[in-house]
């Protein structure tokens, strides 16, 4: 299947300071809820720099504040739930950042329980997530296993260790 890639959906031209959250819930709304999604969660967190790297980031060295940002994407997670006009289907689920492995597993299972809880992971579903290998801990490996993910990203650019 072709479809386009979005690093943010509606894309940043439908952005202006006349959109706010009213237009924003008359988008959702107007999703068809036979049509299953595409849901992006984004996590602006990582554990290191990589110096080849343009995303918006913030780095965490403590798990609190990326904990603290967690239960916000939570509570995200719900409000766009309820806007949509109908229990909705995923099709694809893409976390990006950032990096998502900055979270602790523990957070991870914890907002995965609330996409599943708010919509239906439609079968054969791409459950996708980026890692830093360098910071790629074995309890997360597992974790992301356990809940599913069929693909992995690692975010390598280079191996030579002068260039990070």
């Amino acid at each position: 299947m072709r479809v386009p890639r979005y690093t943010s959906y509606p894309t940043a031209p439908h952005f202006t300071p006349e959109v706010g959250a009213e237009t924003y819930s008359r988008w959702l709304q107007a999703v068809d809820p036979d049509d299953p999604v595409s849901l992006y969660l984004h996590v602006p967190y990582c554990r290191q720099m990589c110096w080849y790297c343009g995303c918006n980031m913030k780095l965490a060295a403590r798990p609190e504040p990326v904990t603290q940002y967690t239960e916000t994407l939570r509570r995200e997670i719900g409000l766009v739930a309820e806007r949509l006009p109908g229990r909705t289907s995923i099709s694809h689920l893409h976390w990006g950042g950032g990096t998502p492995t900055a979270m602790t597993p523990d957070d991870l299972a914890r907002c995965m329980e609330r996409v599943e809880a708010r919509f239906d992971i439609a079968s054969g579903a791409d459950l996708a997530i980026e890692c830093d290998p360098r910071t790629l801990e074995p309890e997360m490996i597992a974790r992301i296993g356990s809940l599913g993910f069929t693909r992995v990203s690692f975010g390598v650019q280079e191996f030579d260790l002068r260039v990070q």
